[in-house]
């Protein structure tokens, strides 16, 4: 009897020493899904009057904020590049031609704006390697103001690319 019990109470210990890992399973206990589900909520609404606190902050500030958004979305995004006719002595002889701009795209186009953009493509020019070496003079200036990207891009390359 003594040596059938060993064996028995062997297998006993060795099974009872064993320390098996508790299966957590998530998603199955309605209690659980329920406490999520409500915090989620909970954190969702809590976000959503953070929100609305920074908006009404942000209007109180800037009162013409709210203005200029609804504003902003009626006005058309407009396309300009400005042209400056150019003259350079080249020696014997007096060469002619442009200097274009790149074309910028602008939300809204005040005077101060497009003077703004035609002195700064005046004075790249004047700093330009061939203004400098060539005594370059302005006899032009002209700004043209787009709608659209197509239609500056065409009157652009009509004065860039020669036929």
């Amino acid at each position: 009897m003594k040596k059938s019990f060993r064996p028995l109470l062997l297998a006993v210990l060795c099974l009872s020493c064993e320390n098996p890992k508790p299966k957590i399973i998530t998603g199955e206990d309605p209690h659980v899904d329920s406490l999520l589900a409500k915090a989620r909520a909970n954190a969702k609404i809590q976000f959503e009057e953070i929100d609305r606190k920074m908006e009404a902050h942000q209007d109180s500030i800037d009162p013409l904020r709210s203005k200029q958004a609804t504003t902003s979305a009626s006005i058309a995004t407009q396309y300009i590049f400005v042209r400056l006719e150019i003259e350079e002595d080249k020696g014997m002889r007096i060469q002619q031609g442009n200097f274009v701009s790149g074309i910028q795209e602008l939300k809204s186009l005040t005077e101060d704006e497009k003077a703004r953009l035609e002195d700064q493509v005046l004075t790249e020019y004047l700093k330009s390697s061939g203004a400098q070496l060539f005594n370059g003079r302005v006899k032009k200036k002209e700004t043209f103001v787009f709608s659209s990207y197509k239609e500056a891009s065409a009157k652009r390359n009509s004065f860039l690319i020669s036929e």
